[in-house]
């Protein structure tokens, strides 16, 4: 039993145990402190913790203005604001951002520069690369301090070793040297100098084109002043991340490949997958400058193979080449058209993007964190209080600042770079006291009495649109008579108003609009009509007689429409046709006359015909002159009077009967022209007249239309055809092949009329 007790409570011992260390394995390390230590050559942000701090990824976030962001796995900041206004050398402002179980730290900078991840006295350190004028050269103190001219340390190699991702330089040296870096613009160089060191060789290049580093150079900058220097620059396409590595035999350096933005996640987003942490070899790098040699790395690291390289004959100088300005073209392209406001859209913003995830931080720090942002001044009201909870990705920075403003009730002011921060209601007083003001110094002020006399506009249109711009105590009168505006007003609306009249006293330009009418016809007429009679007898009076007794006589006569009858067509002996089916008009025709001896059978047969063909044109072109927007008329022809009687009462008005053109033109700021016009070509037809009245023909044309200046346009056009065959013939008999010609008669008349107006519009300057 007491062996049974013993063992439960062993039990009971390691569950307690094991919970312990489980709950410290997963307890997050509580980040206490930030440091900015300013140095000579760099920048350096220190991380205090309360345990080692694993870096899941590190890059620039946003170039303009440039931000690099941290990502810290299982880290949360204790006693931290939000924001931490910094406004160093280098760095602007620090912003903290939980990203669920990670912490997110955004290092706001004044420029783009190469950085370094180290570990330094067991905190983690990212080291700011400021960028410093070729001709400056400066040995920091500490490590100058270090330099012993009898240690010399000699170059033997450089090694290049590609791998994915990343590039990195072995350097093997005779001994351990002292290290200083920097870094230069125009282009971007990192220049790393190993002090001390004599590098026996001549200058050397190497092509490189991998992880942001184009090249590196290796030479001798110093034999003496204050020790031998030998300098490697590296050319970077980019400012990019790096290491440093000290061996007791050399060194490492390291250049990585950009790595993805970091981006901040909403709160309500599915857990990111698990990151792999940077490898330690990549997060520890030689202190600089410290005042004391570096501590060599002990960790095994498998050798790949050497690239080959290409070697260049090139000094290893540092000089600062100036950057070719890109130069803007001074002409702009002209307008083709001013847009005029009728009503404001929503606002537009068009500040740089930036992520905000705050919460309930202090609304003035975050104001200041957005001014710091734009580079802008704040003054703060004494009212100005709240606090801040807001989640925004990718916004406009003055979008940002607008909502927080408005979240909290707060308005703001911006004069020159200086953003002031009120209350709405406080800003609302002061805009309606400064009106006020303004207004009572307007009233207040002396009223001065002017007499303008316009040139080219009415004196009572320009005092119609000038009444809502006087003030209480303005005035205008006009005088008709030498068209003059009589103007009272104080000296400030004065000035205005001789503005404003100035512009519209201004002469309108003037168009000279010409129309051509073409009227072209075509005519085509064909008749053709037979007309044929016949008369015979059989009689004893002239010995014929037939041999029956019935019928003994005969008489068939085929005159019987007689020739006072016969209203067209020729006579014929007989005095009249069978058929009588001439040519409805002719001016050709033929007869014969056949009879026997005795004249008992004859037979008269008329042919007719006519074919007439006609080409016409009637040419119309008014033209008339008119001031821009102002309507124009011109009538040309005659008024047909029309009588009508009602009640007793005889009225007589008139109907034009003529050519007339309205025109109104309006000049745009192309220098084209819109034109609305009316054409109408109206003619009396006295050859079909009804009760002695002439009926009225009429072609006219109305439209809009918008035409260049001096350009020609055709606003409208009509082509009729009319094509008419008529044929006279006798019932049954005319479809008789051949002799069915006989009994029929054939007239075809074929007409074609076109219309086409014309537009030439021209500006008189």
């Amino acid at each position: 039993m007491k062996r049974k007790i013993c063992w439960l409570k062993l039990a009971v011992i390691n569950l307690i145990l094991v919970s312990s260390l489980i709950a410290q394995a997963a307890a997050a390390t509580d980040l206490t402190k930030i440091d900015i230590k300013p140095g000579m050559l760099s920048t350096k942000v220190i991380l205090v913790a309360n345990g080692p701090l694993s870096v899941q990824k590190i890059a620039y976030t946003s170039p303009t203005p440039p931000v690099l962001s941290l990502e810290l796995a299982k880290v949360k900041p204790v006693e931290l604001p939000a924001i931490m206004p910094i406004d160093g050398r280098l760095v602007k402002n620090i912003r903290l951002e939980p990203a669920e179980e990670n912490l997110r730290i955004y290092l706001q900078l004044k420029e783009k520069v190469p950085f370094r991840l180290a570990v330094e006295d067991g905190k983690t350190v990212v080291e700011l690369n400021e960028f410093l004028k070729a001709s400056e050269y400066l040995i920091d103190p500490a490590v100058n301090a270090l330099i012993k001219p009898e240690n010399q340390i000699y170059f033997s190699n450089l090694d290049v070793k590609k791998d994915p991702g990343q590039v990195s330089f072995v350097i093997g040296l005779t001994g351990e040297a002292l290290v200083q870096t920097f870094a230069l613009d125009n282009p971007n160089r990192l220049v790393v100098d190993l002090l001390n060191t004599q590098y026996q060789k001549p200058s050397q290049a190497y092509q490189i084109g991998r992880a942001n580093v184009e090249k590196v150079r290796v030479a001798q900058f110093k034999l003496t002043d204050p020790c031998p220097i030998t300098r490697l620059v590296f050319d970077l396409k980019e400012a990019s991340w790096y290491s440093l590595d000290s061996t007791k035999n050399g060194l490492k350096i390291t250049f990585y490949a950009p790595q993805e933005a970091i981006v901040a996640q909403a709160e309500e987003k599915s857990p990111a997958p698990k990151k792999e942490p940077i490898p330690t070899s990549m997060a520890t790098a030689l202190p600089v400058p410290d005042a004391k040699p570096a501590a060599s790395s002990k960790q095994p690291e498998k050798q790949p193979e050497v690239a080959p390289v290409m070697i260049e004959s090139q000094p290893a100088e540092a000089k600062a080449e100036p950057q070719p300005k890109a130069q803007k073209s001074g002409v702009q392209e002209q307008e083709k058209f001013k847009p005029r406001v009728i009503q404001a859209a929503e606002d537009k913003y068009s500040g740089e993007l930036i992520s905000l995830k705050f919460k309930d931080a202090d609304l003035r720090d975050v104001i200041l964190f957005l001014a710091d942002f734009a580079g802008l001044n704040v003054i703060f009201d004494p009212e100005v209080r709240g606090s801040v909870t807001c989640n925004l990705q990718e916004v406009p920075w003055d979008q940002a600042l607008e909502i927080v403003l408005r979240q909290n009730k707060m308005g703001k002011v911006i004069e020159g770079n200086v953003l002031r921060i009120a209350p709405v209601s406080t800003l609302s007083r002061e805009d309606e006291d400064l009106r006020r003001l303004k207004e009572s110094k307007e009233l207040a002020g002396p009223i001065q009495v002017k007499t303008i006399t316009l040139s080219y506009s009415k004196a009572r249109d320009v005092q119609s649109l000038l009444k809502s711009k006087l003030s209480k105590s303005g005035e205008i009168v006009i005088d008709e008579r030498t068209n003059t505006l009589i103007v009272s007003e104080v000296r400030d609306r004065m000035e205005l108003l001789e503005k404003l009249i100035g512009v519209l006293d201004t002469p309108t330009p003037q168009v000279s609009i010409e129309a051509r009418i073409v009227e072209a016809t075509s005519t085509f007429v064909r008749n053709l009509g037979i007309q044929w009679g016949y008369k015979g007898v059989v009689d004893p009076f002239y010995g014929n007689q037939t041999a029956i007794s019935f019928p003994n006589k005969i008489l068939a006569d085929g005159s019987m429409i007689p020739q006072g009858i016969v209203t067209k067509g020729i006579g014929g002996p007989l005095g009249g046709y069978a058929i009588n089916l001439p040519a409805p008009a002719f001016n050709t025709a033929i007869g014969f006359s056949f009879a026997n001896v005795l004249d008992t059978f004859r037979l008269d047969v008329a042919l007719s015909a006519l074919e007439t063909s006609g080409n016409g044109r009637i040419i119309s072109s008014p033209k008339v002159t008119t001031q821009n927007n102002q309507a124009a008329e011109i009538i040309q022809g005659r008024q047909i009077p029309v009588q009508t009687v009602a009640n007793f009462t005889v009225t007589t008005r008139y109907v034009n009967a003529a050519l007339e053109l309205r025109a109104t033109p309006q000049i745009t700021a192309e220098g084209t022209i819109i034109m609305n016009i009316e054409i109408q070509n109206n003619a009396a037809d006295f050859a079909n007249l009804v009760n002695g009245i002439p009926p009225i023909t009429t072609q006219s044309a109305k439209t809009t239309v918008m035409v260049p200046d001096g350009g020609t346009t055709v606003i409208g056009g009509i082509y009729r055809t009319e094509d008419s065959i008529t044929r006279e013939r006798v019932p049954y008999l005319h479809s008789i092949p051949i002799l069915g010609t006989l009994f029929r008669s054939f007239a075809r008349t074929k007409q074609n009329r076109e219309l086409l107006i014309f537009i030439t519009p021209r500006i008189i300057k």
